[in-house]
């Protein structure tokens, strides 16, 4: 870290050490110890997870904890419109079926394409987007609608599909990148 904030000082700038967290992910099969990482003399605050550009990036090296801050978030996004948008009549359902689509799913699935999605995951993030479009068509749970009329009332696909299609995007610019002067086998010598 001392090179770094050599480096810094060089171009003029300096690391705040009260804003600096580190984030140590151990081996696999090895316990984790607390790492012991200092700037310029001060020790450097260790943490379990934190947020980066948006998302939540965790020690587990696992989307548990992005998955349940995207469901926070959407939620609390659906929760802001309720007054605004969905609970208003003279706003139609098409209006309001887009807005859900830019903000309430652009949230929810916000950079799900960089993530290794399990079952479990899947179902939670559906779950939070079924019980939006139920809220947003107006049905209760006692109306018994099946998730797929929902959907389809609502012209939406399932977020499997989503979190698919958003992968396939990602995988195809990954492909066409020699296109820009960037050879895909890069990524391979990384790995």
């Amino acid at each position: 870290m001392n090179r770094f904030s050599t480096a810094y000082r060089n171009f003029g700038l300096t690391i705040s050490t009260k804003k600096t967290e580190v984030l140590y992910r151990t081996a696999p099969q090895k316990t984790y110890a607390e790492p012991t990482i200092t700037s310029e003399g001060e020790m450097l605050k260790a943490v379990d997870k934190f947020t980066y550009l948006g998302s939540t990036l965790s020690r587990s090296v696992n989307i548990d904890n992005e998955v349940d801050t995207r469901i926070t978030k959407a939620t609390s996004a659906f929760g802001r419109l309720r007054e605004s948008v969905w609970k208003r009549r003279e706003v139609k359902l098409s209006p309001k079926l887009k807005m859900y689509k830019v903000v309430i799913l652009l949230t929810l699935l916000y950079a799900c394409e960089t993530w290794t999605v399990y079952e479990r995951h899947a179902k939670k993030l559906n779950r939070s987007h079924m019980n939006c479009l139920r809220r947003l068509l107006k049905m209760t749970w006692q109306d018994k609608v099946p998730g797929t009329d929902v959907l389809s009332q609502a012209g939406l696909p399932r977020i499997y599909n989503l979190l698919r299609r958003a992968q396939v995007q990602l995988a195809g610019h990954i492909v066409h990148m020699k296109s820009f002067g960037i050879d895909p086998d890069f990524w391979e010598t990384l790995a």
